[in-house]
Parts: C-alpha cells; sequence; structure tokens
C-alpha cells in the first residue's frame, strides 16, 4: 500500500464516524478510534484479523458481494442489512425513552486500492434521526388513525358537513354526498358554494345560529335545509365549514299538521256557518211569505214590499259577506298582502260569531282601525281563529253557564310594531303545563281542552311564517268593576 500511514490515521480518527479499512476477504486494515470508542474493540485486538471473527452475526456474503461490486465498478456502494439496521452491532446505553437498543448506521463502501483489493467501509450513526422518523411515523399512524376515526364519525352524522376555500368545496363527508345525490366525493369537489344556496344573502355573514334555506342540487331539485356556515383557520387560511340538515321532510310533517288544524276548523266553521244563516234564512222566507200573503190579500202597497224587498237584499248581502270570509279564509294563498289589522280581527269573529253566542261569551273589542301589516293574511286568520277556539273550549269547560264570560282582544301600535293581545276569563292555564301549550298534541296529552294541534299551529304561523313573537302567560284584569283571571295571549308583528 502506497500511501501516507500517519496522515491517513490522523485523519481517519478525527472523523465523526466510523471507517474501517478491509479487504474482500473481511480482513481489517484500519479501526478508527470512533470505532474503537463505540465497540470497545481496541485497533491493535482487531486489525489483521477477520471481521467475522468478531461479529459472527454478520451477513458476510452480503458484504463480500458488496464489497466486490464496489472494487469491479470503481465506484461506492450501499449496503442495506435485511433485518437489522446495522452493520455492525454496537449496544447503546440505557437511557430513558430510547426506541432502539442498538446504533441504527447508515453504510456506504468506497473503493480504496484496486491492485490490494482494498475498501473503506464508513458507519454513519443515525440513531437520532431513525429515532426522529420512527416518532414521526407514530405521530403519522396515530392521525391516521384519528383521521379515520373523525371521518366514522362525520360519515355517520345526520348532518352534510362541507369545508369550502374560496367559496369552492375542497372536501365532504358521506352524508353531503348521498343528498346531493352523487355517487361519489369527486363529483362535489371544486363545486361553487353560490350555486348551492338559492338566496345569495345568506352567504353574505356568517351566523351564530342555523338557519333555514333553499338548497339547490345539480339536476336543478331543490329542498329546505337548517344550514350553518362558520369560519375556521386552519394555517393562517381562510375556510367556510358548511352544515346542512334537510328538513325538507320535517316541512312536509308540519305542512300535513297544519291542513290538519285548518280542516278541522273549517269544519266547525261550516257548522258556524249553517247556524248563521239559519237566522236570515228564516227572515228572507218569512219577509217573502208576509209579502206573496200580503199580495193574495190585495194589502200589499209600494211602500210595504219596498221594505220586504230592502230586508231581503240586505239579508241576502249577510249571506254573501259570510261566504266572502269564508273563501278567503280557504284560499292557499301564500303571498304577503297589506291588510288591516281590525278588519281581519273581525272578519275572523263573524267566523265563529255563532259558537261563541251559543255560548254566552261577549267579545269586548278595544281596536285600533288604523294598524295595518305587510304579512300573511289567511295565515293570520287561522293563527287568530285557534287561539279564540282555545278560549271558547277554555270558557266552556271551567265556568258555569250563569258565569259572566269574557273574551278581550285589543290592538295597539308601538312605533313599528304592532301589539295584538286576548285574553279570557276562563282561570288561566295550570303553571305546571303553560310552558308546553305551544307543543303539538300538547291538548289530547294534558286533557286541556282544545283542537291539540291549533295552538302549535298558531306559533308556528306567528314565529316562523310572520317572523313575529307570540306568547302566553296568565293575567288577572278588571272588567266592568270585577276582577278575573285568564290566559293572556300576546302577539307582536311588525306594522306598516
Amino acid at each position: 500500500m502506497n500511501f501516507n500511514t500517519n496522515k491517513f490515521d490522523i485523519i481517519c480518527n478525527t472523523l465523526d464516524n466510523g471507517i474501517i479499512l478491509i479487504n474482500k476477504n473481511l480482513e481489517v486494515k484500519f479501526w478508527n478510534h470512533w470505532l474503537e470508542i463505540r465497540t470497545g474493540i481496541n485497533s491493535s485486538n482487531i486489525i489483521g484479523k477477520n471481521l467475522i471473527d468478531f461479529y459472527p452475526n454478520l451477513d458476510n456474503k452480503k458484504l463480500i458481494r458488496k464489497i466486490t461490486t464496489a472494487l469491479k465498478l470503481n465506484s461506492s456502494t450501499f449496503y442495506t442489512p435485511q433485518i437489522s439496521k446495522f452493520l455492525l452491532n454496537i449496544e447503546l446505553g440505557k437511557i430513558t425513552d430510547r426506541v432502539f437498543d442498538n446504533m441504527q448506521q447508515s453504510i456506504t463502501i468506497t473503493p480504496f486500492d484496486l491492485e490490494e483489493e482494498l475498501v473503506i467501509i464508513y458507519i454513519y450513526d443515525i440513531t437520532m434521526i431513525s429515532e426522529i422518523n420512527y416518532q414521526l411515523n407514530e405521530i403519522k399512524e396515530e392521525l391516521e388513525e384519528k383521521n379515520e376515526k373523525l371521518k366514522l364519525l362525520l360519515d355517520t352524522t345526520m348532518d352534510a358537513i362541507i369545508l369550502f376555500k374560496d367559496d369552492l368545496i375542497i372536501d365532504c363527508n358521506k352524508v353531503a354526498i348521498e343528498l346531493f345525490n352523487y355517487n361519489s366525493k369527486d363529483e362535489l369537489l371544486n363545486k361553487d358554494l353560490k350555486k348551492l344556496i338559492i338566496n345569495k344573502k345568506i352567504l353574505e355573514k356568517v351566523n351564530d345560529k342555523p338557519i333555514e334555506a333553499n338548497i339547490l342540487r345539480e339536476d336543478k331539485s331543490s329542498f329546505k335545509a337548517l344550514i350553518n356556515i362558520k369560519d375556521t383557520l386552519i394555517k393562517s387560511q381562510v375556510f367556510k365549514i358548511l352544515t346542512i340538515v334537510d328538513i325538507s321532510e320535517i316541512k312536509r310533517k308540519e305542512n300535513l299538521l297544519a291542513e290538519q288544524t285548518k280542516l278541522a276548523a273549517m269544519g266547525e266553521m261550516i257548522g258556524n256557518i249553517a247556524h248563521q244563516w239559519r237566522q236570515p234564512l228564516n227572515i228572507i222566507s218569512i219577509t217573502a211569505s208576509g209579502a206573496r200573503i200580503k199580495k193574495e190579500l190585495g194589502i200589499l202597497s209600494d211602500e210595504s214590499l219596498s221594505d220586504s224587498l230592502k230586508q231581503i237584499s240586505y239579508t241576502t248581502e249577510h249571506l254573501s259577506e259570510t261566504i266572502d270570509v269564508f273563501k278567503d279564509f280557504l284560499k292557499e294563498n301564500k303571498e304577503k298582502s297589506l291588510f288591516n289589522l281590525s278588519h281581519n280581527i273581525k272578519n275572523n269573529l263573524s267566523l265563529i260569531e255563532t259558537i261563541l253566542k251559543e255560548n254566552n261569551i261577549q267579545i269586548h273589542l278595544d281596536l285600533d282601525n288604523d294598524i295595518y301589516i305587510y304579512n300573511f293574511s289567511n295565515e293570520f286568520t287561522q293563527a287568530i281563529i285557534n287561539i279564540l277556539h282555545n278560549a271558547n273550549d277554555a270558557i266552556k269547560n271551567n265556568l258555569n253557564n250563569n258565569d259572566t264570560k269574557i273574551i278581550k282582544i285589543s290592538t295597539r301600535q308601538e312605533k313599528h310594531k304592532a301589539i295584538i293581545e286576548i285574553i279570557d276569563n276562563a282561570g288561566g292555564i295550570n303553571q305546571n303545563i303553560i310552558k308546553k301549550v305551544f307543543e303539538p298534541y300538547f291538548t289530547t296529552k294534558h286533557k286541556y281542552q282544545g283542537t291539540g294541534l291549533g295552538l302549535y299551529v298558531s306559533h308556528k304561523i306567528i314565529k316562523m311564517s310572520m317572523k313575529g313573537t307570540i306568547s302566553v302567560s296568565n293575567k288577572k284584569f278588571i272588567f266592568e268593576d270585577k276582577a278575573y283571571k285568564g290566559a293572556y295571549f300576546k302577539i307582536t308583528l311588525t306594522a306598516n
């Protein structure tokens, strides 16, 4: 070997990695200081001896093959152990939280002297990197497991969850895919948020509470949904999280409930009309018969005939008005219109006045005739009639025939709000159940007289459709110098 041994020793012993000078028969020619410290084998003990004598578990066939290849190609090659991550079994000190018991090594074989068939084996300690990679891999597996659990949780929820970046869909759960009638997530990705929601104003601000909206599918079909849009910050980037709950079936059932209540009210009003028509029809019959008899007796004067015809005409107009009010109630008009509050309430009373009179109920009105409301007049009619029916049933159930029976209705305007107050003198509602009167089917369960759906529908109409408020409490009041107590309903709507 024609090289400066001293210089070679100095260089190799100052490097921070293992250096072995070895021939293809695995006879050690040099063993640096780094290896002496870490293996406990002194260079004088190993130089001139075979590496296998010190490391019998070494894969000598593979190592010889790698050395031969490096010499033949005159190029560096890498040695990668098949089982362990080391060439030389160098045990590590007992350190807490140590991942490996042995030094993890990266091995490079470089030709040194082709004539003497010598190579240098470089051994690099990569234990710290291996431990970091091991820990990172554990964290990765843990995160993947948590992601799978989260994905499973998101896919089993009833809510469709969609993640947006710059108003484009970047991720969603399985429920969202099914809700929009897609077969895979890829079909929903990169869709524009603005194309999903019909009312674009909803997107202008982030809402703290869920709001109702119409959602549009790709096939142009739409459905009612409760949605919630939240902004969230991920790695300094703003994302939108949209949650959607399909409420089309709930809406359908609510509409059925409302229709059921309306049909029940309609049946009662048809009975009312039959009662209300009985007297006018008798008047028409008596007036016509009287005129005919007078004519036959020759005593029918022009003045008497004119009076009879006026009476018949007036009575007929009254019958016609009753039919018109009833027809207005039956209209499926879902458009808002401007209506006079006082006129609407009086029409409502005319539809049920026969029932109220049969129960000897006095109606006391204190109405402001100048209040106008731009809203759903037919739905307001249904809400008021339901409350009046409830008051009628409560009076009928709780008061005796000889008792004074009162329903007071008053309206007033406070700034831009119309206040409607309805109170009866039936004694009020039991405090244990008063908070439940707006629940569906409450009355049948708790035996508080009513339709079972009426007050629930009234609450839904005032709050959801007309965007107002409705409350109920027990209240004492004075009427004709006498104290009474009853159920007090207060409705607040926007006035024009």
